[in-house]
């Protein structure tokens, strides 16, 4: 299990909820945190089931 910060970028009010929803889909994702003040999301992953490219993409 691993756990790892994001960035992104956009009015994250706006997408925190699509963000989180997209993220959490995903096999292997473990739990989503987003931060909307400082546009940061931490998710706890399975890294033998997904990688960090993985969820980088579902930021854009």
């Amino acid at each position: 299990m691993k756990a790892e910060k994001f960035k992104f970028k956009g009015d994250a009010k706006a997408k925190g909820k699509e963000i989180h929803k997209s993220i959490a889909a995903l096999d292997g994702v473990k739990a989503v945190r987003v931060d909307s003040f400082a546009n940061t999301v931490t998710v706890d992953y399975d890294e033998n089931k997904i990688s960090s490219s993985d969820i980088k993409s579902k930021l854009t």
